[in-house]
C-alpha cells in the first residue's frame, strides 16, 4: 500500500511538473505574441489590408530672366504590379500571367515577354511602366487585373526641345537630374513626395471600413535663369549656320553680362533633344553628347590668350605706346627658334600691332620681359588653372603649369597661348573683368528661386547676388586695353567682326589642337578657332566667345570663321538690347570687282546690287562688252563704276589680279574661278604672297602662284 501511495505521489509531482511547464510555456509564448511579436505581426496585418501610394511631386519649373517657360513637368500616370495579389489570383484560376501581359502589352508599347519577365520576378511589387497617358491609365484601370495599380506620376517636358539642351540637362527615370542645371539644382527643383494610405481587398479596391490617410506632396521650386531666351535663340540659330558653313565638328558660344556675371546665352552645337536624351544612342554616346563643352572641357585657347599677356605687360608698366618689336619670323629662345606664324616676318610693329597682327615674335619678347614668375601670377589673377566656381556641375579648371616648370621656352610659348589649357567659362569670365574695368565677378546661371502654393502665389525664396571675385587689373589698365582690341577688330586680324556704328573690341585665335595623347604633340590639319569679344568696347554690355572645333581645313581661320559668325550674333543682340550706334568710324568695306561681262545688262546689275556696287552705262545695246575699273580691282562698297555696252561679247578680256593676302584656300580658290584665272597655291593656311603682284593686269587662263602660310589668329 505504501509502495503504490509512494508511486501515486510521484505521478501526481511529474504530472504537476509537466502542467507548470506547459503552462510556463503557453504563458510565455503569450507574452512573447502580445510583447514581442505584436508590432510585427499588426504591420504584417496591416499591409493585408492597407497599402499605400506614393504621390510624386511636381518637380519645379525652370524659366527664362523674362518667365519663359524652358522644362515643365506634367501629370500622367504609372503602373505597379503587386505580385502577391497576382499569384494568388493565378493559384485560384482567376487569371493567367500570360493573359495578363497579353492585356497589358499592347496598352504599354512593351513586348508580351517582358512583361511576363516581370511578373515573374521574386519581388513584392515591380513597376511596369512609368509615365504613360492618362488616357491609357484609365484603359488598364478599366481592365481590374488583380495586383495591377495604376497611380499619378510626373513627366518632365522641354516645350523647346533641344533649345538650350547643355544647360538644362535631363532627368532619369526616377524624376531626378542627371545632367544639366536639373542636376546641379536637383534638390531645389525634386520637392517632397507625398501618401496615400488606403484600406483595401486583395484587388486594392477602397474598403468602406476607415478613411484613407492623405499626405500631400510638396511640389519643388521653381528656377528662374539669367539666360535671355531670345539672345540664346540668336546664338543657337547662327551655330546651326556655322555648322553647316564651316563643316565643323562642334561649335559654341557664350554671351555673359560682364557687370553681373550673368550668363545670359550658352550653347554647343550639335545638341541633343532632352526629351528623348538617348535618341539610338548607346549609353556613353549619350553621356558624351549631354557635355557641356564651354564648362566641362579644356582647350589650347591660341592667340586669344595674348589679351592677357597684353594685360600683364600694361598692368606691369614693361610696354607703352612707344614700345618697338622687330619681327623677322621668328626668335631664339635658350637655343630653339620658335616661329612666328608670318615665317617671313611682320617687320617693326609697335605693341598696339603686335596686338592687332597676333605677332608671336612680340608676344615672346613681352612674356620674356614679364618674366615666367609675373606671366603665371597674371594667368592665375585672370582665374585659369582654377574652377569659376559655377553653378554647374563637372567644371574643369583648365591647365596651368606651375613656374618652377616655365623655363623660358615654356614662358615664351605660354605668352602667346600655348602650353596653356582653358575652359570657355574660364575664358568668358575673365574677358568680362576687362570689360568690367578690371572687376571680376562669379558667373552664374541662377537668378531667382521661386515658390508656388497649391493656391497659385508665388513668393520668391531667394534671389542671387552678383558675387565680385577680385579687382585683376586697374580701372585704366582695363580701358587701355579695351581700346587696343578696338583696334583688332577695325584694322588688324579681326576684321570681318566690324560693325558699323559700334565700338567692337576683340581677338581671334586659331590654336592647333592637342592630340589625345599629350606625347603625340598636336594633331595635324586639326584647330580649333576662337573669338572674344566686348560689345561695345567703350561701354561693355556683353561680352562673347566663339569657338569652333575642327572647322572645314579649307577655311579653319579665326579671322574668316569665327569672327564673321560673332558678328551675326553680335548685330541680333544690340539690335534686341536696343544699343545705339556711337561709333564716328566707319570702314567701308571692300569689294572685289566680279566678271560681269558678257552678260545681259539685268543679270549685271543684279550682281551689282548684291555686292553694293553701284554703275553707270555708256553705249548702246544689251550686253556689257566691257568695264572700268576691270574685274579683280578692289573697290569700297557704293562705288560706282562705268560698264560699256554693246551688242555682242568682248573676245580680248583681261583681268585685274587680285590681292590673296589673307585668304583662305577655299576664298582664294573661288575667287580664281570667278575671274577666270588659274591658281597654284602651295603650303597651308592663309595667303601671304603671290608672284604676280596685287593690281596688274593679265590674260584670262594666266596662272599665279600664291603660298599660304598658317596663321595663329
Amino acid at each position: 500500500m505504501s509502495r503504490t501511495t509512494l508511486s501515486m505521489k510521484r505521478r501526481i509531482v511529474v504530472v504537476y511538473i509537466i502542467m507548470i511547464i506547459v503552462q510556463t510555456v503557453i504563458v510565455g509564448r503569450y507574452a512573447w505574441v502580445q510583447l514581442v511579436w505584436s508590432p510585427q505581426l499588426q504591420r504584417m496585418a496591416k499591409e493585408q489590408w492597407t497599402y499605400e501610394i506614393i504621390i510624386e511631386a511636381n518637380r519645379g519649373k525652370i524659366l527664362d530672366r523674362n518667365g519663359n517657360a524652358l522644362a515643365l513637368s506634367g501629370n500622367v500616370n504609372r503602373v505597379d504590379v503587386v505580385l502577391k495579389d497576382v499569384n494568388d489570383a493565378v493559384k485560384k484560376n482567376k487569371i493567367t500571367k500570360e493573359e495578363m501581359a497579353s492585356k497589358l502589352a499592347p496598352l504599354l508599347d512593351l513586348s508580351k515577354d517582358s512583361i511576363l519577365k516581370k511578373l515573374n520576378m521574386n519581388y513584392n511589387a515591380v513597376i511596369l511602366k512609368r509615365r504613360i497617358d492618362k488616357d491609357i491609365g484609365n484603359k488598364i484601370r478599366e481592365l481590374k487585373l488583380p495586383g495591377v495599380i495604376v497611380s499619378e506620376d510626373t513627366k518632365r517636358y522641354y516645350p523647346n526641345g533641344n533649345f538650350l539642351a547643355h544647360v538644362l540637362g535631363t532627368t532619369d527615370a526616377d524624376g531626378n537630374g542627371r545632367a544639366g542645371l536639373e542636376m546641379y539644382y536637383n534638390k531645389e527643383l525634386k520637392g517632397k513626395t507625398g501618401r496615400l494610405i488606403i484600406q483595401g481587398d486583395a484587388y486594392h479596391r477602397e474598403l468602406p471600413y476607415d478613411a484613407p490617410t492623405y499626405i500631400p506632396p510638396k511640389n519643388g521650386y521653381d528656377l528662374v535663369l539669367t539666360i535671355d531666351q531670345s539672345i540664346q535663340f540668336f546664338v543657337e540659330r547662327a551655330l546651326e549656320q556655322g555648322l553647316e558653313e564651316y563643316k565643323a565638328k562642334r561649335i559654341s558660344a557664350i554671351v555673359m553680362d560682364p557687370k553681373t556675371g550673368e550668363i545670359l546665352a550658352m550653347a554647343n552645337k550639335p545638341d541633343y533633344d532632352p526629351n528623348n536624351p538617348f535618341a539610338g544612342k548607346t549609353t556613353e554616346e549619350a553621356l558624351n553628347s549631354w557635355r557641356n563643352r564651354m564648362v566641362q572641357e579644356n582647350f589650347e585657347p591660341g592667340s586669344i590668350l595674348k589679351v592677357y599677356t597684353a594685360a600683364a605687360a600694361l598692368e606691369e608698366n614693361i610696354v607703352n605706346e612707344n614700345s618697338k618689336y622687330v619681327c623677322t619670323g621668328g626668335k631664339v629662345v635658350a637655343g630653339r627658334r620658335i616661329k612666328c606664324w608670318k615665317t617671313s616676318g611682320h617687320g617693326t610693329q609697335t605693341f598696339a600691332e603686335i596686338l592687332q597682327n597676333s605677332c608671336n615674335v612680340g608676344f615672346m619678347e613681352v612674356g620674356l620681359e614679364l618674366g615666367a614668375q609675373r606671366l603665371r601670377k597674371y594667368f592665375a589673377q585672370f582665374g585659369f588653372g582654377q574652377k569659376t566656381g559655377i553653378d554647374f556641375p563637372g567644371e574643369e579648371k583648365g591647365i596651368l603649369i606651375p613656374v618652377s616648370s616655365m623655363g623660358p621656352v615654356e614662358t615664351a610659348n605660354q605668352a602667346f597661348g600655348q602650353g596653356v589649357a582653358v575652359t570657355g567659362i574660364q575664358y568668358i569670365t575673365a574677358l568680362s573683368a576687362i570689360a568690367n574695368d578690371g572687376v571680376m565677378m562669379k558667373p552664374h546661371f541662377l537668378k531667382k528661386v521661386l515658390y508656388t502654393d497649391e493656391d497659385g502665389n508665388t513668393s520668391v525664396i531667394r534671389e542671387y547676388q552678383p558675387q565680385s571675385v577680385k579687382q585683376v587689373i586697374s580701372k585704366d589698365t582695363a580701358a587701355e586695353l579695351r581700346s587696343l582690341l578696338e583696334l583688332v577688330v577695325s584694322k588688324g586680324g579681326a576684321k570681318k567682326a566690324y560693325l558699323e556704328g559700334y565700338h567692337v573690341g576683340g581677338k581671334t585665335g586659331t590654336a592647333q589642337k592637342v592630340a589625345q595623347n599629350p606625347k603625340s604633340g598636336y594633331e595635324p590639319g586639326k584647330y580649333i578657332s576662337s573669338f572674344g569679344a566686348i560689345v561695345p568696347a567703350n561701354n561693355p554690355r556683353f561680352t562673347i566667345l566663339v569657338s569652333i572645333d575642327e572647322p572645314d581645313p579649307s577655311n579653319y581661320y579665326a579671322g574668316s570663321t569665327a569672327a564673321p559668325l560673332a558678328r551675326v550674333i553680335i548685330e541680333d543682340i544690340v539690335k534686341y538690347l536696343n544699343i545705339e550706334p556711337d561709333s564716328v568710324e566707319v570702314i567701308t568695306p571692300e569689294i572685289v570687282l566680279p566678271e560681269i561681262r558678257g552678260l545681259k545688262l539685268n543679270e549685271a546689275v543684279n550682281i551689282l546690287k548684291q555686292n553694293k556696287i553701284d554703275y553707270e552705262k555708256q553705249g548702246n545695246g544689251d550686253i556689257v562688252y566691257d568695264m572700268s575699273p576691270k574685274p579683280g580691282v578692289s573697290v569700297k562698297q557704293n562705288t560706282k563704276i562705268t560698264l560699256y555696252m554693246g551688242y555682242e561679247q568682248n573676245k580680248d578680256l583681261k583681268v585685274v589680279v587680285p590681292d590673296f593676302k589673307n585668304m583662305t584656300k577655299k576664298e582664294i580658290t573661288e575667287l580664281a574661278k570667278a575671274l577666270g584665272i588659274k591658281v597654284n597655291i602651295s603650303g597651308e593656311g592663309i595667303g601671304a604672297t603671290q608672284d604676280i603682284l596685287p593690281g596688274q593686269e593679265v590674260d584670262k587662263n594666266t596662272t599665279i602662284n600664291v603660298l599660304l602660310e598658317q596663321p595663329e589668329d
